[in-house]
């Protein structure tokens, strides 16, 4: 039997790489840990700097929630930047296809996203006929986000957004509201810029130690629904909330 070729190996390394960091895949797994692990292990400092460098590389900070509350806007949009330079864009997009689709049934005429990352929300916004404005906090995102989805990209993010009371038809916020320090204000920007705000966050539990930079934590979506002014359901895992403002 011939050996693999090298591009094969590579091709194949790849292909496995895309279906293991699926979100569909490390959620549930991501569940399975905090749930059944005993918080002894859960916690333990060694085992979460292992599957922090597995996943996003050496530049992860295992701090980064407790010093992020103290760090300017300027030095959180750093670290971000820092960490995708490590290496922590393991897969596409954090929105699965079940919770894009989602988004774009519910967005309606002109849409801004905050947050966009790499832009395949925008783009599947932009397919869908929307006017799509799109902003992040990272040079690299807002630049793949124009080139991807070719709508207008502008360096910002929450809590200020640059943009008039009521300028947008609806925004997005997809996997980028638990990052952000001061949560309240970021939603109540949120509600001034849209007459319809659609949120994507992670139905996830707190702990110190998470494979993530998430400063907010929505096992329930009590707390996610009095935030928003909206309804929360659960779409692969994670909670899509929509909210229409008065």
């Amino acid at each position: 039997m011939a050996r693999p070729t090298r591009q094969g190996r590579c091709y194949l390394h790849a292909a496995l790489s895309k279906r293991f960091f699926d979100r569909r895949v490390t959620t549930p797994v991501r569940r399975l840990l905090d749930d059944w692990l005993p918080p002894v292990i859960r916690e333990w400092r060694p085992l979460n700097r292992v599957l922090a460098r597995m996943v996003h590389g050496s530049r992860f900070d295992l701090d980064f929630k407790e010093r992020a509350f103290h760090l300017s806007d300027k030095e959180i949009a750093q670290a971000y930047d820092d960490l995708a330079q490590g290496g922590a864009r393991f897969r596409d997009t954090d929105t699965t296809p079940a919770q894009i689709d989602a988004i774009v049934a519910a967005s309606r005429g002109r849409v801004l996203e905050v947050g966009c990352g790499n832009g395949t929300v925008a783009e599947r916004l932009v397919n869908a006929g929307h006017e799509v404005v799109a902003v992040d906090v990272t040079a690299g995102s807002a630049e793949q986000t124009q080139h991807r989805a070719g709508c207008s990209v502008a360096l910002a993010g929450l809590p200020d957004l640059p943009f008039r009371t009521g300028a947008f038809d609806t925004v997005v916020c997809s996997h980028t509201l638990e990052h952000i320090p001061d949560l309240w204000a970021a939603a109540h920007e949120l509600r001034r810029v849209a007459k319809r705000v659609v949120v994507v966050v992670p139905c996830q539990r707190y702990y110190r130690y998470t494979v993530d930079y998430h400063l907010h934590f929505f096992p329930q979506a009590g707390p996610l629904e009095r935030l928003l002014g909206g309804k929360a359901e659960l779409v692969d895992h994670d909670w899509v909330v929509i909210a229409d403002v008065d």
